[in-house]
This record gives structure tokens, sequence and C-alpha cells, in this order.
């Protein structure tokens, strides 16, 4: 049993590839036109849920190990350079539902700057780790004055089991 682990391991190594273990936060929306997207290409657990509205992709996770400086998630949005993006109120809430009589919790988006990203980044200031199922609420977004409704999200946390490439 050990030769064969040890020759699986070896032949992963050779193509570049290892095991990969882990939970992330799944988020999944009933709203139609959402998609879901892994961590790097086609390779990793689901973690992004992708939309988009009025000429802008929306890009939203809860899992902070993946984004750095960020707290507790992220909105991203993509857009054509003369595209105005404003968020007049900008907090959103998660509302656990297994931790019985919880109340909403409350998040602020703050914009992030990153350096040589095209696109406008709120990071999620405010929110614990996520341990807990429940629903995601984000705030209106306005592109060019237009008022942008995101779908309400629900999420967990679950498990994935896979095999990554090395550079992902």
């Amino acid at each position: 049993m050990t030769k064969m682990l040890a020759t699986l391991a070896l032949l992963a190594t050779l193509t570049g590839c290892y095991p990969h273990v882990a939970s992330y936060v799944h988020l999944t929306a009933s709203e139609p036109g959402v998609s879901y997207a892994p961590v790097c290409g086609s390779v990793g657990p689901p973690v992004y849920a992708n939309y988009e509205r009025n000429g802008v992709r929306f890009t939203v996770t809860l899992e902070v190990e993946l984004e750095s400086g960020a707290e507790g998630g992220v909105l991203r949005l993509r857009g054509p350079r003369d595209v105005a993006i404003s968020i007049p109120d900008p907090f959103g809430y998660v509302v656990p539902t297994d931790k019985g009589g919880v109340p909403a919790l409350r998040f602020e988006l703050r914009r992030a700057e990153r350096r040589g990203v095209l696109q406008t980044q709120f990071d999620f200031a405010g929110l614990p780790p996520i341990t807990f199922s429940g629903k995601l609420h984000l705030p209106t977004v306005y592109v060019d004055g237009v008022a942008v409704t995101s779908p309400v999200f629900e999420f967990e946390r679950r498990h994935y089991a896979g095999i990554v490439p090395f550079n992902c």
C-alpha cells in the first residue's frame, strides 16, 4: 500500500500536479445567469460566483484565503473604462441559517486599490471567518446611474478534494 501511494505521489509530481484537499465557502443563487468559477482556470473548488448586469461583470467570493488583503470577502466589478460605478450605501449583511437565533451580521464594502488591475474591487470589512451557512445580501450598485440589484446568495462551507497543478 505504501509503495502504491509513493508511486501515485511520484506520478503526480512528474505531471506537475499534486493532490489538494481543502474546505471552501460555496456560493449559490437561484437567479438565472449566475455561473461559478474555480480558483485557477478550470481547476479547484468553485469559490467565485459570477454574473453580468448592465455590461459590468460582477464576481463575488467569501473565500478570503484567496484574496490578498481582504478581511471577509470580495466584490469585483469589471466593465468598460468609461462606466461610472458607485455604491452609495456600502453595507451588506449575512444571515446565518445554522446558528439558531444569531442576528444578521452587517459588513462594510470598502473600495480596495489594487495595482495593475483594471477593475473596481470592494473588500468586505467586519465579517468574521465564515464557518457557518447562511445568506449573503449585497447592496445596490449603480452602473452609470442605473440601480443594479445583486442576487441573494446562499452559502455553506464545503469540502474539496482533487488534483491541481503546482502553479495554481
